[in-house]
């Protein structure tokens, strides 16, 4: 990792170091509300007295209390830079769970989308979404994220455009990782071109099929209730072919399967993947691997709800991005300290709380790195996290809970239609109250 681009000029020392900054860039996430208040006031009782290098620390060099300092010193910071950080941390906490990780890692990729304001120079990077009557006032960004499927880290995240497919995200998003990973996707990510991009990173991909492509890719119109059939995957004029992707068929096995849940509909699934030997995965162990996917939609809903990354209220394309990847390593501390709890207590990361431990660490951070506190109590404190960490656990329901109506005890409030746009409308707003 280089600071070359933040470096100051000769002679000149900032009080907000690139170390610094990204620290406070990611406790931001951690916080309950990400404003710039709440870390120049804990800077000032010296929150991050500890990172500072030897000399004053910055609570007595921080004399102000205005937030232009931090905001500048964020906007200094180059957003590869904060990608490069954001990869570096996501490896690094990964090895924490390498003695229990199996023999390839495996990573559930999925895709979603996040909402933004028309500010500054976001409408040209990130358009707003269009229909077929007008143009949506939201601008909107499509995201593409892998995450381990026994840890819950986020491993890699790109951030496009809304005119970038996710299909295309995540091709770019295999081929510069270049691992050996096992990628697991839904029907979206069941194309030649995301498995033809594991292969070619030295993985291998488990995805979802539609049933109009297992019929092409077998070659027959009518489908067995069950198959498990080695097949080759040759391109076709229609498959596209992304910059740095090898246009050569894919061996692999064609699944298909009827799984049965007490509860639920039978379901057939049609499975595709580069997973030759049978022997060492059968069709069960490979349905036990897809079912892992709905993990990566349960931590979609932690990254945008609970952690509140839904939304960005930024105002340039670059801030955008750098909050995206400072949230989500808000988002990986909180998963290592999940992993090392749960080796404690001797159970599975998805067994504990997320919201607890999030509230747990984003308490402990504001003591950690505080001046005055020796190293052994430092290390008591995080001894004491890991052990309350690993008590949050998720309650065992013994009951279903029961089906609830889709209905409302109360209409909801409803505003009248707006017929011109938001600009027309805040003039005629605005000349309204004038002549009031």
């Amino acid at each position: 990792m280089t600071l070359e681009p933040l470096c100051c000029p000769a002679g000149y020392k900032r009080l907000w170091t690139p170390a610094i900054t990204l620290w406070y860039f990611i406790w931001q996430w951690l916080q309950p509300r990400h404003t710039l208040e709440a870390v120049i006031a804990d800077a000032r009782r010296g929150g991050a007295d500890g990172l500072c290098p030897r000399g004053r620390p910055l609570a007595k060099r921080l004399v102000s209390k205005s937030t232009a300092g931090f905001s500048k010193a964020r906007g200094r910071l180059s957003p590869e830079w904060v990608r490069q950080c954001f990869v570096q941390l996501a490896s690094l906490l990964a090895r924490l769970a390498q003695p229990t990780a199996p023999d390839m890692a495996v990573q559930l990729i999925d895709g979603s989308t996040k909402r933004m304001r028309p500010q500054g120079d976001i409408p040209q990077q990130f358009p707003p979404h269009r229909t077929r009557r007008k143009t949506s006032y939201w601008c909107v960004g499509r995201l593409v994220v892998s995450y381990c499927a026994y840890t819950g880290l986020a491993m890699g995240a790109l951030l496009a455009s809304i005119h970038v497919s996710e299909q295309a995200l995540a091709v770019q998003l295999m081929l510069e990782a270049a691992q050996r990973v096992l990628y697991i996707g839904d029907r979206n990510f069941g194309v030649w071109r995301v498995v033809r991009a594991a292969v070619q990173s030295g993985g291998h991909a488990l995805v979802r099929l539609t049933q109009v492509r297992a019929r092409k890719l077998l070659g027959k119109k009518r489908l067995p209730a069950f198959l498990d059939m080695p097949v080759l995957w040759t391109p076709t004029s229609h498959d596209q072919v992304d910059q740095g992707l090898e246009k050569l068929p894919v061996a692999g096995r064609l699944i298909i399967l009827k799984t049965r849940r007490p509860g639920f509909r039978a379901l057939t699934l049609y499975l595709f993947t580069t997973l030759t030997d049978p022997a060492a995965y059968p069709p069960e162990r490979l349905l036990e691997l897809y079912g892992l996917r709905w993990q990566a939609e349960l931590n979609f809903r932690t990254v945008k709800a609970t952690l509140q990354m839904d939304q960005s209220e930024a105002k340039s394309a670059a801030m955008v991005l750098k909050e995206f990847y400072a949230g989500l390593m808000g988002y990986n501390l909180v998963r290592g300290c999940m992993v090392l709890a749960a080796q404690e207590a001797g159970c599975q990361p998805s067994q504990l709380s997320f919201s607890k431990v999030h509230i747990l660490l984003a308490q402990m951070l504001a003591e950690v790195f505080l001046t005055g506190i020796s190293a052994p109590a430092r290390l008591r404190r995080l001894v004491w996290m890991r052990a309350e960490a690993s008590a949050a656990r998720l309650p065992r329901r013994r009951k279903r809970r029961p089906n609830e109506p889709r209905a409302q005890y109360y209409e909801p409030q409803v505003f009248p239609k707006m017929r011109g746009s938001r600009a027309e409308e805040r003039l005629a707003l605005k000349q309204a109250h004038q002549e009031s």
